[in-house]
């Protein structure tokens, strides 16, 4: 009877003391270590998701009657939106601290998992990745490398915009990219003609013309072809 009573006590006395929630149990260094890490970890998502909303540039695509792309997601949209937010806060980490071919990878695993998302309803996103990778690979010279991304964006865009009879001004800003992407190569009439196919989707990028470079390119054309 008092060998039963011992093992009850004990059990008791376990129960007791395990722990019930994440820190019951847990040493005062242990807590302040779990609450440092949390802490850290909530910080990285915020500042993920601020430098996203920059980079998408939320405002002005909602002052654009654009889609808003956070009032009106779903808990599946927002799981997407904060999985984009982190991976490409996470690729300016990389580039920061040296290690652009990680970068490389994490903006190309981005646009690999976008493109399979077949029901996306406009191409903001894909356009953003796009252009962060095509920036990347023009700052470490690999121009072919840069020009097959805008290629490869294009020609994926274009069928998705065909089926579904409209062009949205992500692709655009896209076109416009590369115009001066071709521009800095010293493709200035190929240049040319991008950037008037991207300004005949989206009459807010119109001023382009008026650089320098472009009015001479247009120079060049008229006196080629009067």
């Amino acid at each position: 009877m008092r060998s039963r009573l011992l093992i009850s006590c004990i059990a008791f006395s376990l129960n007791f003391l395990l722990p019930v929630n994440g820190f019951a149990g847990m040493g005062p260094k242990r807590q302040s270590s779990r609450l440092t890490r949390e802490t850290r970890e909530s910080d990285w998502v915020d500042r993920s998701v601020q430098y996203y909303n920059k980079v998408m540039r939320k405002e002005r695509r909602r002052e654009e009657g654009e889609l808003d792309v956070l009032s009106s997601m779903g808990p599946e949209q927002s799981e997407k939106y904060l999985w984009l937010a982190k991976r490409h806060y996470f690729a300016r980490y990389k580039i920061k601290n040296g290690a652009p071919k990680q970068a490389e990878l994490i903006y190309r695993k981005i646009i690999d998992e976008l493109r399979k998302d077949r029901y996306q309803c406009d191409h903001a996103h894909l356009a953003t990745a796009t252009l962060l990778l095509a920036l990347l690979l023009q700052k470490q010279g690999e121009v072919k490398a840069a020009r097959m991304v805008f290629l490869h964006f294009f020609r994926f865009t274009f069928v998705e915009e065909v089926h579904e009879n409209k062009r949205c001004a992500c692709s655009a800003k896209v076109l416009q990219a590369y115009a001066l992407f071709e521009m800095k190569q010293g493709n200035s009439s190929k240049s040319l003609d991008l950037a008037n196919k991207a300004i005949s989707m989206d009459k807010s990028l119109s001023p382009i013309l008026k650089w320098k470079q472009f009015q001479e390119a247009r120079e060049r054309h008229q006196n080629l072809f009067p």
